[in-house]
C-alpha cells in the first residue's frame, strides 16, 4: 500500500472516532488523533451498573461506558409502595396520568378507545355568532363553546303612510313572521273645501272613489236671473235663452185678461 493510500485510510479512522467522541461530548470537532486518543483513554468502563433505591431516594448515573446490563429498581423498606392502576379515556387535550394521593406510582394505564364525540372536528368552520345562542359547538380544538346568535322568532311589522320601510335586525328568523301592509278604500264626495284624503291608522289606500259633483255644486259662473213676459193675446209661446240661469219667471201680459172682462 503506498503512503498516499495509508495516511488517507489513517484520516478516515481519525474521522470516525472524532465523530463519535464528538456525539459523546467528549471532544472537538478539530481535535487530532493525540487529543482523540486521550479522550478515549480517559473513558472508564463502567460495566453492569445496577443499584436499588428506596422510596425519596435518587441514584446518579456515573459518566463512563455501560454494557447496558446493569439494572436500578426500587425495593420495599422505606414506605408505602402501593401501585395503582387507572383508566383514562382520550380527549381532545394532552393528560398527564399521574398516581392518586396515597400511591407510589402506577402499575398500568388502560386507554379506552377515543369516543364518538370526540371524532375529528378539524373541518369545523362556524364561529360563535353564526350558532344560535343557546346552542353549543365544538371548536376545532374540541373546545364546546356557545353561540351568540340572537333568536328573533318570527319578526313581524306592519307598514303604513308613517312607517315605510323595515330594517330587518341581524340574527335567526323562524320564517313565521310577515312584513306587509293593509289596503283600504275611500269614497269621497266633492265640496266646496278642500278635502285631504288620508288612510286609517295602519292602512294604506289602495283605491279613493271620487262621487260626482252634486248638483248643487254646480258652477254658477256668469249665471243671471231672467223674467220674461208674454203677451197673451198674440204670443203664444217665449224662448228661453241658452245658458244656466239662476231661476226666473215667465208671465203673462194684463192684455188677455181685459179682453175676457170686457166680452
Amino acid at each position: 500500500m503506498s503512503i498516499a493510500a495509508e495516511l488517507s485510510r489513517i484520516q478516515t479512522n481519525r474521522n470516525t472516532i472524532r465523530a463519535k467522541l464528538v456525539e459523546l461530548g467528549m471532544s472537538t470537532s478539530t481535535a487530532n488523533l493525540d487529543a482523540l486518543a486521550s479522550a478515549i483513554d480517559s473513558l472508564i468502563n463502567q460495566g453492569a451498573v445496577s443499584v436499588s433505591v428506596k422510596e425519596g431516594e435518587t441514584y446518579t448515573i456515573p459518566a463512563g461506558y455501560h454494557n447496558g446490563s446493569g439494572t436500578v429498581s426500587g425495593v420495599a423498606g422505606g414506605g408505602d409502595y402501593a401501585l395503582q392502576s387507572k383508566s383514562v379515556t382520550p380527549t381532545k387535550k394532552q393528560q398527564n396520568v399521574t398516581p392518586d394521593a396515597g400511591y407510589y406510582g402506577l402499575s398500568d394505564v388502560t386507554l379506552a378507545p377515543i369516543p364518538d364525540a370526540y371524532q375529528d372536528v378539524s373541518g369545523v368552520t362556524a364561529a360563535a355568532e353564526d350558532v344560535l345562542a343557546g346552542k353549543v359547538y365544538v371548536l376545532v380544538d374540541g373546545t364546546v363553546t356557545a353561540g351568540t346568535m340572537p333568536n328573533n322568532g318570527a319578526a313581524a311589522k306592519t307598514l303604513d303612510a308613517a312607517a315605510v320601510s323595515y330594517t330587518i335586525p341581524k340574527g335567526y328568523h323562524s320564517g313565521g313572521g310577515t312584513v306587509k301592509i293593509v289596503l283600504e278604500t275611500r269614497t269621497v264626495t266633492p265640496t266646496k273645501s278642500l278635502q285631504e284624503i288620508a288612510p286609517a291608522s295602519g292602512k294604506v289606500l289602495s283605491k279613493v272613489t271620487v262621487n260626482a259633483i252634486p248638483d248643487n255644486y254646480v258652477d254658477k259662473t256668469g249665471a243671471e236671473s231672467i223674467s220674461l213676459t208674454m203677451d197673451g193675446l198674440t204670443q203664444t209661446s217665449v224662448t228661453i235663452p241658452e245658458g244656466y240661469t239662476l231661476g226666473g219667471t215667465v208671465s203673462l201680459t194684463g192684455d188677455i185678461e181685459n179682453a175676457l172682462a170686457a166680452i
